[in-house]
């Protein structure tokens, strides 16, 4: 069983949060909604300093569905299928990592550990350094 449902819908004003709502259009079109969230940050997931160029909110819409993705990816076992060269979804851990290495990149640090987990938490810890 998922452990999303038991999670409640956020307040309006909660943004950190990925809803029910998101996730369940996530798990059921997956590579039409990533198409859509991610297509107009195309150059920035292909380089890092295009990345870092974006401004906050455009990083936190691609930080947003890379948590989603791993929201489903942990709960529903939807992630990039390898044995499917046609599959247009990036692998969940790739584009995580370029979502960290792209915060990095803004806050001039080095490196992160990555703690796992929820990665808007981890992207603020990135930023708040």
């Amino acid at each position: 069983m998922p452990h999303l449902s038991s999670r409640p819908d956020p307040c309006p004003y909660d943004e950190a949060v990925i809803d029910t709502k998101e996730i369940a259009l996530a798990r059921e079109h997956p590579r039409g909604t990533e198409r859509r969230r991610l297509l107009p940050y195309r150059e920035a997931l292909n380089d890092l300093a295009a990345y870092a160029a974006l401004s906050e909110s455009d990083r936190d819409v691609i930080a947003r569905w890379a948590e989603t993705r791993r929201l489903i990816k942990v709960d529903y076992a939807i992630d990039h299928d390898p044995t499917n060269l046609a599959d247009p979804l990036l692998p969940e851990e790739r584009l995580r990592a370029h979502v960290l290495a792209g915060e990095c990149a803004v806050a001039g640090r080095v490196g992160f550990v990555d703690p796992g987990g929820d990665l808007i938490a981890a992207v603020a810890a990135v930023r708040r350094t």
